[in-house]
């Protein structure tokens, strides 16, 4: 009689709990982000009782709870460190005893990180490294060559890898006369592993396949001057834009550090960082189950299919010790009499003459060849002596001679035949090296690619462009057809202005940028389409800031004079002399090439996490007062929008910078494999720890995980490197766009033919990663690559400019660039799950919130 009476009214809990639960749908819907279910609850015309239990009642408290715990703090009369904004660099007197957040902040026109974001913004624009200025991301314009490979193409079913292979001979065929094994040997101490090797009797070994066999430059050149024409590009643009002077970067970086510094602020930002990793533990615990069933929805993506960018291989340590050490051998049993090498007195030296230097004639003992050939004396002189001297810069026969001896004079050999594509040889050994166990690998394995780094060598004398290192870069590159889908390039830039100094190459710091800057000048002003090709594929410029970098002075020069009055005796420039150079240089060269509608490159910087915290940098002054560690992440902050190459020393800064580089969203490279192999064993840190079951010592406080407790050591000695050391795992949970790197294989000891596949391996058993946390690493690492922008869209479904009739996820990148999905759900390109990629979507809005003070 009353059923149409006690009928309840619709409930947007009860109903969504009825078709999920009670009345399971067959048809699985994508899960719905919170600003999804909060529309739908404002578009229901009548509520319920249900709903109205669910409406919160907003106040200040409860938007403090929903991001995070109110920030409160006991007043200390004595000392007055209230946070100070970047234009006003006085302290304010403290006026409350509780202060609150507008007080701690200032006022909005004040907000650090609102300046900090306009400040960021002047430099990164000024210097067109922004994604939008950048022409390759630019989908309908730019020309994307060589042209992509089809959708489902395999490299074992590419027809044009296909030959007709000869049935092998087996041992048991071959016929040994006593000829042939005069020929072994013929060479003492060169022989075979066994009698089945391919290159047995000088039968060398197939060249491995890859795309860039058939690359043709001539034909890039016609598609390129027919894109131009296509588009009405011959008409250049002629955009200008202004960047800070020295003497404002000075100012804003000065201003920064001393923000910094402010106890209260870093108080605020250290336990803003604490409730940021535990959210996403909550998260992880209440919406695992959640993301592994998306996970499992995404029918034909997984981690292994996903595209990977390891976005910084070095060039010298691209192969592993045991790849190389076949390959020399496999080269002086094929070609042992082979002229590699010319003194400067016309004397040939043959690749068999190499072993007999260091070798005891007296004892007749001869030099082993074979696997430990590359041995970790080798690895030990070619990374601490030879990397950082020799490979810079070009030294005289007669100087090598009389600092090499024995040993060591073969292992310039070794490395200058081996290890280098300006050489005698014309870097062919190089070339094979790095086609047969770089780019074959990448390219059979499809969804690996790599960003591989170079040294510039100051080949250069007083600035003389005659001896270009950017053409014959170019030219080795051409030469052998070095070209890949898999492959983009980064230029390492060393600071070595003290040994030029020394060795009468540079009178002043602007003749050491002159090195760099103009034979670049020179050749992009040329024709060679060589030059102009491999230009488009250089991503970023690297500053090395190394342990081995000159630091004490001699002559103490004004820091603020200008780069061609900089002599001070040879003594080193300062990390931000060196960082605002090659700035400034890099405007200059991304303002010409943006008005040729080419694409621009970013700036990165090397931290060094050993010896530069312990380094009082040059740069302060009286009133801020900073080691080099927070001067080069500062300078990273302000002039590079390309990210950091390292994670340790930013773990180790003040907390306000860390909790910048999160809000900013600045990437960073982190090798967990990598900071292992340069360090101590796994155990190192568990040696003093007893097991127990008690609460306090399983529970870890965010403080002691990021700095240690003080204690009486010795600064000249280096730290041990373990995985627990290493912050990736912290910087993870909070939410910092990381990315791993395999860095140098011959450093690391690698085990497999695939390092970046072994980095992950190890990264997810020791850190306990799922598939969600794989699958986001690798979509990070594509994110902020070097790679055009029609691969981004096509690999994570990411682009510059959305329509304006689509509601999608945005994602800022360094703070100036963002990126828009193309589709609402874009898990098949990637498989990270919606959940996830909202979670990290919103809670990056609620902190920049929390910071504006908007409640």
């Amino acid at each position: 009689m009353y059923t149409d009476l006690l009928e309840r009214g619709p409930s947007l809990l009860l109903d969504d709990y009825q078709q999920n639960v009670v009345i399971p749908s067959k048809n699985s819907k994508k899960p719905l982000s919170s600003q999804d279910a909060e529309e739908l609850l404002k578009n229901k015309k009548i509520l319920s009782i249900d709903d109205i239990d669910m409406i919160d009642l907003r106040t200040v408290f409860d938007d403090q709870m929903i991001c995070g715990s109110p920030m409160y703090f006991d007043s200390d009369p004595e000392e007055n460190n209230d946070p100070i904004t970047l234009k006003d660099t006085n302290p304010r007197p403290n006026s409350a005893l509780v202060p609150s957040m507008a007080d701690c902040y200032g006022d909005v026109n004040g907000n650090i990180f609102k300046e900090l974001r306009v400040v960021r913004g002047k430099y990164i624009r000024g210097s067109f490294q922004d994604c939008v200025s950048d022409m390759k991301n630019d989908l309908d314009r730019w020309l994307v060559y060589p042209k992509p490979l089809p959708k489902f193409w395999k490299f074992e079913k590419d027809n044009r890898f296909k030959e007709k292979i000869s049935q092998s001979v087996s041992s048991s065929d071959i016929d040994l006369t006593s000829k042939d094994l005069k020929k072994v040997s013929n060479h003492g101490f060169y022989y075979p592993h066994n009698i089945d090797e391919e290159y047995f009797l000088g039968r060398k070994k197939k060249n491995p396949h890859y795309t860039g066999e058939y690359f043709n430059i001539h034909l890039y050149e016609k598609a390129s001057h027919k894109n131009m024409i296509k588009h009405s590009l011959l008409r250049f643009g002629n955009e200008r834009r202004d960047i800070p002077s020295f003497k404002e970067f000075r100012h804003d970086l000065t201003n920064l550090i001393k923000v910094s510094q402010t106890n209260k602020i870093n108080q605020i930002s250290e336990r803003r960082l604490v409730y940021l990793k535990d959210k996403f533990e909550l998260f992880q615990f209440l919406k695992q189950k959640s993301e592994i069933l998306e996970n499992k929805n995404v029918p034909y993506r997984d981690f292994y299919n996903s595209r990977k960018v390891d976005l910084d291989l070095l060039l010298s340590g691209c192969m592993g010790r045991r790849q190389l050490s076949e390959y020399i051998w496999e080269k002086l049993n094929n070609e042992p009499d082979r002229i590699v090498c010319v003194t400067e007195y016309g004397k040939p030296i043959r690749l068999n003459q190499f072993f007999e230097n260091g070798k005891n004639v007296d004892k007749g003992d001869c030099i082993p060849v074979g696997l430990k050939l590359i041995d970790d004396d080798f690895l030990e002189w070619y990374k601490d002596v030879y990397l950082v001297s020799y490979h810079l810069f070009c030294a005289t026969e007669t100087s090598i001679r009389d600092s090499l001896k024995g040993k060591h004079y073969r292992y310039y050999l070794l490395a200058k035949t081996f290890l280098e594509f300006d050489n005698h040889i014309d870097g062919e050994y190089l070339a094979e090296i790095f086609t047969r166990f770089c780019l074959h690998t990448l390219e059979k394995s499809k969804y690996q690619l790599a960003q591989v780094s170079v040294d510039y060598q100051y080949t250069n004398e007083n600035g003389s462009t005659s001896d270009n290192w950017w053409k014959k870069f170019s030219s080795w590159l051409m030469k052998y057809n070095l070209i890949s889908y898999n492959v983009r390039w980064n230029i390492r830039f060393s600071r070595c202005y003290s040994p030029l100094f020394a060795l009468g190459k540079v009178k002043n710091f602007q003749d050491f940028i002159n090195l760099i800057f103009n034979p670049l000048l020179e050749a992009m002003n040329s024709d060679d389409i060589n030059f102009q090709f491999t230009m488009r594929n250089i991503c970023s410029f690297d500053l090395v800031i190394n342990q081995t970098d000159d630091y004490l002075w001699k002559v103490f020069e004004d820091t603020d004079l200008e780069p061609n009055k900089w002599t001070a005796g040879g003594d080193n420039p300062t990390i931000s002399q060196y960082m605002y150079a090659v700035y400034n240089s890099l405007s200059e060269i991304n303002q010409i090439r943006h008005n040729c509608f080419q694409n621009t490159i970013v700036l990165r910087s090397y931290c060094c996490p050993y010896i530069t915290k312990n380094r009082t940098s040059q740069f302060s002054t009286a009133d801020v007062i900073f080691n080099e560690q927070i001067e080069s992440l500062a300078c990273n902050l302000l002039l590079c929008n390309g990210g950091l190459l390292q994670s340790e020393p930013i773990w180790e800064a003040p907390s306000l910078l860390l909790y910048m580089y999160y809000l900013f969203q600045i990437p960073m490279v982190v090798s967990p494999l990598s900071s292992v192999s340069h360090g101590t064993t796994l155990i190192e840190d568990y040696h003093n720890q007893e097991i127990s079951n008690d609460e306090e010592n399983i529970e870890k406080n965010f403080v002691t995980e990021r700095r240690e407790e003080n204690k009486l050591r010795n600064l000249t000695v280096i730290n041990g490197r373990s995985y627990n050391k290493n912050p990736f795992m912290s910087l993870f949970k909070i939410g910092f766009k990381v990315s791993l790197s395999s860095e140098s294989v011959l450093f690391n000891s690698s085990y497999t033919q695939e390092p970046m596949m072994e980095e992950y391996s190890v990264a997810a058993s020791i850190y306990l990663l799922n598939a969600a946390d794989l699958c986001e690493l690798t979509r990070n690492s594509v994110l902020f690559s070097g790679y055009d922008g029609w691969y981004k869209s096509h690999w994570i479904g990411a682009v510059v400019r959305k329509r304006q009739d689509e509601e999608v996820i945005s994602e800022p990148i360094g703070m100036l660039d963002v990126w828009y999905d193309k589709e609402r759900d874009t898990r098949e390109r990637h498989n990270v799950p919606f959940l996830r990629r909202c979670f990290r979507n919103e809670t990056l809005a609620q902190e920049w919130m929390f910071t504006q003070d908007d409640f």
